[in-house]
């Protein structure tokens, strides 16, 4: 397949047949206008896959560089390359998806159903009911906020403060002491 790169962005599908008439025998034609969010490279471009190998090398020698001419009188030299990727797309098939509308017999859907249902019951409990529940909630957190290894560092805060305070204490007095032993002194 190839690729028609560098088409003028006013160029439509029609005009482009007409242009590149007589087009060897071909299996897939697509046609995309120019893309304006892509300013100033605004160009259409079109994709042709053609049967004959033959026809690609002919077809390229012949529109390769060719000059299009827009209505405003602009020129496009167009340029003819290998596509980059050579499958053609498949067309769209147009049968029906054999799961379309079966989605209230899916036993995950009619799961979901349920639990959703069970939520609104919650939402619409009266608010004695939710007080209450609150209440044994916090109940609950407080009686879970003391464990043995919390006891236990708060323990050892207390004991390591006690001693700070210990220290601090006897530095005192033995300032004290040494500043009445130098008071004597003088």
């Amino acid at each position: 397949g190839v690729v028609i790169r560098r088409l003028p962005p006013s160029l439509t599908k029609e005009q482009l047949e007409e242009h590149l008439q007589p087009l060897p025998e071909h299996d897939y034609f697509e046609f995309f206008a120019n893309d304006s969010s892509l300013y100033p490279h605004m160009f259409s471009r079109a994709y042709i896959n053609f049967k004959n190998q033959e026809d690609i090398v002919l077809f390229r020698d012949r529109f390769d560089g060719y000059v299009f001419v827009d209505h405003k009188g602009q020129e496009y030299a167009a340029i003819v390359e290998f596509a980059p990727f050579q499958k053609a797309a498949k067309k769209k098939s147009k049968k029906k998806d054999a799961k379309t509308g079966t989605i209230e017999d899916d036993p995950e859907y009619k799961k979901f159903l349920e639990s959703y249902s069970a939520d609104d019951e919650k939402l619409t409990s009266t608010p004695e009911t939710l007080l209450e529940e609150i209440e044994a909630r916090n109940k609950e957190l407080i009686a879970k906020k003391t464990t043995p290894l919390l006891n236990f560092l708060k323990n050892k805060q207390v004991r390591l403060i006690s001693r700070i305070f210990l220290l601090l204490a006897c530095t005192i007095c033995s300032f004290k002491a040494w500043v009445c032993i130098l008071l004597r002194i003088y």
